[in-house]
């Protein structure tokens, strides 16, 4: 279903069909694309393992995609990299590894970015395989759910419904019917999880002892 149809269906399914609306498309539009990030974070329902980044030599550093929200590998020149925190490095690697060059081994999330341990010596390609968000929303009435599959299309209207019915408006706000359709999304995709969940899946860490992880 596409965007055009899914605003439709949320008119229909509100009795919002005739002009001036309660909702305008755009608000309805806003809704769903939300619905897609939420849906892909609840269900993980896009995995994606060719996501290709480029580190360049004396950078510790390469920004991590926006839309890879949970990494669960990842490879340096072709060579599986552990994934750790920044405290089992402290712990394990002595002084002064931060400064420390060569052939990366390890990296962590910090900031949106990953770091590498030790930093490069080399420019390296590098390879991701994460759970993921649309990378793109829809904007155009032909675009469809990016990465979800059309069965599950339909089910995205709960979602900009709670959203709609949260809408702080005399004529819009209905708490009770934004909870409801927030029920409804969650039965399908499952809760969200937390902030300090979500903190914990954003990379997929394992402990590490010198040299050993587990």
């Amino acid at each position: 279903m596409n965007r055009r149809g899914l605003i439709t269906a949320c008119r229909l399914e509100t009795q919002d069909t005739k002009k001036p609306y309660l909702w305008k498309d755009e608000e309805f539009s806003d809704g769903l694309n939300e619905a897609a990030e939420e849906a892909c974070i609840r269900g993980r329902l896009i995995e994606k393992e060719d996501i290709e980044l480029s580190a360049s030599v004396g950078d510790p550093y390469v920004v991590i995609p926006e839309y890879a929200w949970s990494i669960q590998r990842i490879t340096f020149n072709g060579r599986k990299l552990l994934l750790l925190d920044k405290q089992m490095l402290d712990e394990c690697e002595g002084d002064a590894w931060e400064e420390r060059t060569g052939t990366p081994v390890a990296c962590y999330e910090v900031g949106g970015k990953l770091r590498f341990y030790p930093i490069p010596d080399a420019d390296g390609a590098v390879k991701v395989h994460a759970f993921c968000t649309p990378e793109n929303p829809m904007e155009d009435d032909e675009d469809e759910p990016e990465g979800i599959k059309a069965r599950l299309h339909g089910k995205l209207v709960d979602w900009a419904l709670h959203c709609a019915y949260s809408k702080k408006d005399a004529d819009t706000f209905d708490a009770n019917l934004a909870e409801v359709h927030e029920g409804k999304f969650e039965q399908v995709f499952g809760p969200r999880p937390d902030e300090k969940a979500m903190r914990r899946l954003r990379i997929n860490v394992r402990r590490y002892i010198r040299g050993y992880h587990f």
